[in-house]
């Protein structure tokens, strides 16, 4: 194998331009010049070609596909032109960018000790090979900055026809001034940045030719769609015209390690997918590095193309882990978007100490040179993993459909849970947070029956839930309290076995379950037991027909968390005939008006000393617990009107009574001295 230690370089837009125009004989689609800077570029939808005429009375119009087109015009009222009743979606188009910032210090490259493809093996990829290597008739679309396709390990004819839409002059308002568009020949150089070389060579580099390394297929077909520049950035819109030709041109499998921050460009990119999906082609996206140190979390900022599925599975999230299974640092991560993680770095410490993958590479500066090898990290690399077992996996079982292709990715894991139980920085661990678990090659393909994350089987030895990769045992009460009406999949006890064993499913969240040899009631919170103490039994206004008696074997089978707490609306009394409320943690007392018309009467009380429940303070707004909201009173000696918002009463005037439609029917009289401790507000004049 040859190793070669690069530095990625960005090139300046004159250099860049003439390997364009010499090289490929690029033809631009649209050159605009800057008079018209007040404009900028819109992606419209509308809802049939009937209306186009109406949309080119805005300005210069060019058809993406589906009805989507490319507007360029100067709109000083977005929101009443997108009020148009033929506008189904206007959007401003975004800017994306690969997926690895290999030119970013964060994400340059960086030779180290660990030269060989060791992620190879870590997903038992060489045993795969031994069931298939692939079919050169399966065509794997990378949407990306081009390949080159004179390089090495990739020029024997595995890169086929593709094609190219980008823009080459990107304004600060995203609008594209020079829009490159062609057909890439089968076999060229398509790439002037080196990011899409470094994706297609994990697919598919050649493998036994002596050079290099070996692609996760042996037997390919590359598309190459070039929708980046030269920077590596590119538009939505450019992607979504790459997505569609590639499924348009017999793509099974489109891979985007690509990614923008936030949602603007969402519309077209869902539509492009959403056309792609239902024409089969099983879409792989990166999930991001989130330009940082330690990812970000796509629950709470979402980013493209890999959130833009519209919560209907089209999309494999793919995050990156290290050589020891644990997220990469740089990786996004989440719940929502992330479905499946795979290598996309050896180790990553800091932005001084990191260690990347070897992947084939072209250097720019290099035009000449088709056998460069670089380091790189990020999930852009974790993502064309992903995408090569899948063509793996379509070699093995070609009649499965785009859903069992993505079913069976999914569940052909292993567990990583105990490597992550931290990492992600704003809620700590990251279980739950990578999807199913890391990919395993040898799992997609082999005849074994495999089963999507959340599937309930039933075998010989019992029940169990298949998640992330493990098989956790169910009792028969968890089944009927979780799973009822669900009819577990029938399964031999080989099946059963080919998964590791997980923790057994816990009842769910709000369960009360003791055992029968120990009086201790736990609470079932965020999958762990609590024990409940007497006060926080009564705080959650239980009773003991709530609470389920289980085996001791059973209950000692399920993890235990901290006590559960005392909650808010705990009802307390003494030796006295008070009864009182408590709300963090200070009291007050309850009259009888009230306990009656919130309905307290219905809940336990809990019996304290003097002692115990002097330890909660009296409320600082007041002795005594008010009214419902929007209840009118008044006292046995005063003629006043009150009416208590957010927990005060407030003088009303007759004027601001009778404008409030109030019915002296309505107002209830109460001792005075009970009036009179409510706290005051400020009064109501009209």
């Amino acid at each position: 194998m040859q190793n070669y230690s690069l530095k990625f370089k960005i090139l300046n837009f004159v250099l860049s331009f003439c390997i364009l125009i010499f090289s490929f004989s690029f033809s631009p689609l649209v050159e605009i010049s800057d008079a018209a800077d007040k404009s900028s570029a819109l992606i419209v939808k509308i809802v049939s070609d009937d209306y186009l005429s109406a949309l080119q009375n805005y300005g210069q119009t060019e058809l993406l596909f589906d009805n989507i087109y490319r507007l360029r015009a100067a709109i000083s009222d977005l929101q009443a032109f997108r009020a148009q009743p033929w506008v189904k979606f206007v959007q401003k188009d975004a800017v994306l960018q690969n997926a690895a910032t290999v030119t970013d210090p964060l994400f340059g490259n960086d030779p180290s000790d660990e030269t060989k493809q060791w992620y190879l093996s870590k997903m038992q990829v060489p045993k795969a090979w031994e069931k298939t290597t692939g079919r050169p008739d399966i065509i794997v679309a990378v949407v990306d900055t081009g390949i080159d396709g004179q390089h090495e390990d990739l020029s024997d004819g595995r890169v086929g026809r593709g094609y190219m839409t980008y823009c080459q002059v990107i304004k600060s308002n995203n609008d594209c001034t020079l829009r490159i568009t062609s057909v890439i020949d089968s076999g060229v150089n398509s790439d002037d940045n080196g990011h899409g070389t470094i994706v297609a060579g994990l697919i598919g580099a050649q493998a036994g030719n002596g050079r290099g390394i070996s692609g996760v297929n042996r037997d390919i077909k590359l598309m190459p769609i070039k929708a980046l520049d030269s920077k590596g950035n590119g538009l939505s819109s450019d992607v979504a015209v790459g997505i569609k030709w590639a499924a348009d041109n017999g793509a099974r499998i489109i891979n985007l390690s690509i990614g923008g921050q936030g949602l603007e460009g969402l519309d077209v990119l869902q539509e492009a997918i959403a056309y792609a999906h239902n024409r089969g082609v099983l879409i792989v996206a990166a999930a991001g590095n989130d330009g940082s140190e330690t990812g970000g979390n796509l629950n709470n900022s979402p980013v493209l193309p890999v959130c833009a599925d519209g919560d209907k599975n089209m999309v494999i999230g793919v995050a990156a882990v290290d050589i020891a299974d644990r997220k990469a640092k740089f990786s996004n991560y989440g719940s929502n978007c992330v479905d499946i993680v795979a290598p996309g770095t050896t180790s990553f410490v800091s932005r001084q100490e990191k260690r990347g993958i070897v992947s084939t590479y072209y250097d720019p500066a290099k035009p000449g040179k088709h056998d460069l090898y670089v380091y790189a990290l990020g999930t852009s690399l974790a993502a064309p993993l992903v995408s090569g077992v899948a063509a793996l996996t379509i070699s093995a079982f070609p009649s499965l459909d785009v859903k069992a292709l993505r079913d069976r990715v999914l569940a052909s894991v292993d567990n990583i849970d105990q490597y992550n139980t931290s990492g992600c920085e704003d809620i700590g661990s990251c279980v739950g947070q990578l999807g199913s678990g890391r990919l395993n090659a040898i799992k997609a393909v082999s005849d074994l029956p495999l089963f999507a994350g959340g599937a309930v089987i039933s075998g010989p030895t019992g029940l169990f839930l298949i998640e992330r990769g493990l098989k956790r045992p169910i009792s028969d009460f968890v089944f009927k309290q979780r799973f009822s009406g669900i009819i577990p999949v029938q399964t031999e006890q080989a099946q059963v076995d080919a998964f590791p064993n997980g923790s057994p499913v816990t009842p769910a969240d709000g369960a009360v379950i003791k055992d029968t040899a120990n009086p201790t009631v736990y609470l079932v919170e965020g999958g762990f037991l609590k024990p409940l103490s007497y006060l926080a039994f009564v705080s959650r206004r239980l009773s003991f027909e709530n609470v389920a008696v289980l085996s001791p074997e059973e209950l000692a089978s399920y993890a235990r968390g901290s006590d559960a707490a005392i909650v808010d609306g705990l009802l307390v009394k003494a030796g006295e005939p008070s009864v009182y409320i408590v709300n963090n943690g200070q009291r007050q007392i309850i009259s009888n008006f009230v306990y009656k018309q919130r309905g307290l009467d219905r809940f336990p009380i809990a019996r304290l000393s003097a002692e115990e429940i002097n330890r909660y303070p009296i409320n600082d707004h007041g002795n005594i617990y008010p009214p419902e909201d929007g209840t009118l009173i008044k006292g046995t000696s005063s003629a006043t009107v009150y009416l208590i918002e957010n927990g005060a009463r407030r003088g009303i005037t007759a004027a601001a009574f009778a404008n409030r439609g109030f019915s002296f029917a309505g107002v209830h009289v109460l001792p005075q001295t009970e009036i009179d401790q409510y706290q005051l507000g400020v009064d109501i004049v009209e």
